[in-house]
């Protein structure tokens, strides 16, 4: 068995069936295993995926009571039998081709993990979302290598796991798992981030390999008042895992720009759905300010030069400003900037949260 594709999916009988018959496709020799992991729906969902595995022995369906897209990914990995670990979204659609690329290139180079590109689309428009290279991805080795690490490693790109695949030996041995979306947020971004920090060889290319969604009930298009505890939580997660691994400092480089991304996100996240509201920013800054694990990683003494590396002066100089308000807990003037400024804080979304 090649791959194990696993769809976790929760009420989603408008659009299950097809991000199923989009994997179906794969008609190659080399065998795949669709795991879709029904996560309590009340809807109809349960019923079309039975329908669909009834066509095709291939699926395997699992009704389990309702647990969260992070443990409903775990109980696919569980049950995976593949080389390869592919994460697809119930909401999205996968181009197999693109995958086989991405398994061929796995097996040429024996990765651990291999990325692709994939096209953003809203309503019948269909952005291709580019790579910002190709090749091995690594923090010490040749200029090129090294180069596309620090183009690549604060993108939403790098976050995501449904343009990935995964070798599953390497997860097993190193024992990482996906943690509850239900306590934090950017659960992705920290599954990547375990995987980072146990040196995978990482390959990237620019082959698109997913249609994501964005024009119905995407998370960046709802309101979450919670978000700046769910961010702090995932901070907390990621801090107390690199140490428990005794990694943090030479993770540093990618956890304190993670820290100041996730800090941006979760100021002007709910202004759209809310409105300006100078209390609830000085909440959310405080929550940043006051976590100990935040505190840890701005507070080490190289923490400033993390930033050096990032691809744009303008993210450099404004995250270095976040940081230094963070660190002073200068609470009222960070929250007053970005109540401010927050019509040139839209330009950051579109720009870097893509």
């Amino acid at each position: 068995m090649e791959i194990s594709f696993i769809i976790p999916v929760y009420n989603g009988e408008k659009f299950i069936r097809r991000c199923i018959r989009a994997i179906r496709r794969w008609e190659r020799e080399e065998q795949i295993e669709i795991l879709i992991i029904d996560d309590g729906s009340v809807d109809s969902t349960g019923k079309i995926c039975d329908e669909e595995a009834a066509e095709d022995g291939r699926i395997k369906v699992y009704h389990i009571e309702n647990c969260g897209q992070g443990l409903a990914r775990n109980y696919g990995l569980r049950a995976a039998s593949g080389k390869y670990i592919c994460f697809a979204d119930a909401d999205d659609w996968s181009d197999t081709d693109s995958i086989y690329r991405l398994w061929k290139q796995a097996e040429d180079v024996r990765a651990d993990v291999v990325m692709g590109s994939y096209y953003r689309v809203n309503g019948e428009t269909r952005e291709w979302v580019h790579a910002a290279g190709e090749g091995l991805m690594k923090r010490e080795g040749t200029a090129a290598e090294t180069g596309l690490y620090h183009k690549v490693k604060t993108e939403s790109m790098f976050g995501y796991v449904w343009n990935k695949l995964y070798r599953r030996q390497f997860l097993r041995e190193h024992d990482i798992w996906m943690d509850d979306i239900r306590s934090m947020n950017m659960e992705d971004f920290l599954f990547n981030m375990k995987v980072w920090s146990h040196y995978p060889v990482f390959y990237c290319m620019d082959c698109p390999v997913c249609y994501y969604v964005t024009d119905h009930a995407s998370t960046t298009r709802k309101s979450d008042p919670q978000i700046h505890t769910k961010s702090v939580n995932m901070i907390c997660s990621l801090v107390s895992y690199l140490e428990g691994e005794g990694v943090l400092e030479e993770n540093l480089d990618m956890v304190v720009p993670l820290i100041m991304r996730s800090f941006c996100w979760s100021m002007i996240k709910n202004i759209p759905f809310e409105g300006k509201s100078l209390r609830r920013l000085e909440e959310r800054a405080g929550t940043f300010a006051y976590a100990a694990e935040t505190e840890k990683a701005l507070g080490t003494a190289k923490a400033s030069e993390q930033l050096k590396t990032l691809p744009s002066a303008l993210q450099r100089w404004f995250y270095l400003f976040c940081m230094c308000a963070l660190k002073r807990k200068l609470i009222k003037i960070i929250s007053l900037f970005f109540y401010i400024c927050y019509p040139l804080m839209k330009r950051y979304v579109s720009a870097v949260l893509k």
